[in-house]
């Protein structure tokens, strides 16, 4: 066990950010609170995604590369997808999980975890509902303005890949439409437009890119 020390210098670097928020001292509420956040698909590859891009000493980076039996370049993305999916499905036990984030070395869930280069993240399957929620004195680029906050929801296939999707909407006030729009290759941020059946019109955009603007 003592060679598979060396992940310990990048253990923060695995937490799911949600977790790394409350606390870096492992407990129950922790440990559960990750777990039910991984277990949706979107997140468990948002979190991947963030943690891969986190910081490793080269020495630490040769010497996981051969206990990941990967390249180099693909070291920190793997620790992070294997340590996170094994998280995610309840393959690392809350013992384990503490005994690792105090600095105690890796248990033999991990160290199995970290072997096992068949862990993926789980597919995203069937339909995904969402609101869009247009608040009061939200302005539509047709020149409307709504009196009160307004919902429009609607449902999308998680299988569909394809870059730009039209959904069909019902909101709160009665009014029905559809949404087109684009999304990013991470599938977490979207732009585009909505139109809704009493004419009024306007522009959206979900996720990351709502931070840029």
């Amino acid at each position: 066990m003592k060679r598979l020390m060396i992940a310990a210098a990048i253990a923060m670097m695995a937490l799911p950010l949600a977790a790394k928020a409350q606390s870096v001292v492992a407990n129950k509420s922790t440990y559960d609170y990750g777990r039910n956040s991984l277990s949706d698909p979107a997140a468990l590859n948002w979190n991947i995604e963030e943690c891969s891009h986190g910081a490793i000493k080269p020495d630490v980076q040769e010497k996981l590369a051969k206990l990941l039996r990967v390249p180099e370049a693909s070291v920190r993305r793997e620790f992070c997808r294997r340590m996170l999916t094994a998280y995610a499905r309840g393959a690392i036990s809350y013992d384990d999980y503490t005994r690792f984030m105090s600095g105690g070395g890796l248990a033999p869930s991990i160290a199995r975890a970290l072997r096992t280069a068949g862990s993926s993240p789980v597919r995203q399957q069937g339909e995904k509902r969402g609101d869009i929620i247009l608040p009061a004195k939200a302005k539509m680029d047709s020149g409307e303005i709504f009196k009160g906050t307004t919902i429009a929801s609607g449902s999308d296939d998680l299988r569909d890949r394809r870059p730009t999707i039209t959904l069909p909407v019902k909101c709160s006030d009665g009014r029905i439409g559809r949404i087109e729009v684009t999304r990013a290759a991470d599938l977490m941020s979207a732009w585009g437009t909505v139109k809704l059946s009493d004419g009024s019109a306007g522009r959206l955009t979900v996720g990351k890119v709502r931070k840029q603007l």
